[in-house]
């Protein structure tokens, strides 16, 4: 009778470790699919200088490509050095403006209607913000175009910004501005 307890006993010990040890792996592989994305803002500023003609239109003229070259992989790892570009969850533009700086030769209500786009390699080309009604000479806000999801342009370190402008008057002249964005991205597991 004592050597069927103790068998018993050892086999129902066994049965609890091997439970207890599958139970571990099933927690560890939960753990593994929990993906708490982690936001946070990228900004980007830099200043940016082209020959400027516009004149009164009811048709958006293309400027040229303005590089920005953002190096989305290198500003998360300053923020979150075990994270990269490859946890990338959500990418979206946040905000988005251009200021007029010494040196400017043409008011910005010039620009009366805008359209940012993004440009990267092997990705369309994305409308990321526009303005409409412009009457500000020193300013221009724009409006991001809502829950536009920008991962793949910003995993290449190849990017740009083109717009296209409405023109309120006859203008010309270097265009000297600092553009302000800023990317509210998301990373996680």
């Amino acid at each position: 009778m004592r050597k069927l307890i103790t068998s018993v006993v050892m086999v129902s010990g066994l049965l609890f470790v091997g439970n207890l040890t599958n139970s571990c792996s099933k927690v560890d592989e939960l753990i593994d699919e929990i993906s708490i994305p982690i936001p946070f803002t990228v900004p980007v500023s830099f200043d940016a200088s082209f020959p400027f003609a516009t004149v009164n239109t009811t048709d958006f003229l293309t400027y040229p490509e303005i590089p920005v070259n953002i190096d989305i992989d290198a500003k998360i790892k300053e923020q979150y050095p075990s994270f990269s570009a490859d946890n990338l969850k959500s990418a979206k533009l946040d905000n988005f403006s251009i200021v007029a700086v010494d040196g400017n030769a043409v008011e910005l209500d010039a620009i009366q209607d805008a359209q940012i786009f993004f440009k990267a390699p092997n990705q369309p080309d994305a409308l990321i913000a526009t303005v409409t009604g412009n009457t500000n000479k020193t300013t221009v806000n724009f409006t991001p175009t809502p829950d536009l999801q920008l991962i793949n342009h910003l995993k290449s370190k190849q990017n740009s910004f083109y717009l296209k402008i409405k023109g309120s008057r006859i203008a010309a002249g270097n265009m000297k501005i600092k553009i302000n964005a800023g990317f509210k991205i998301e990373v996680g597991l």
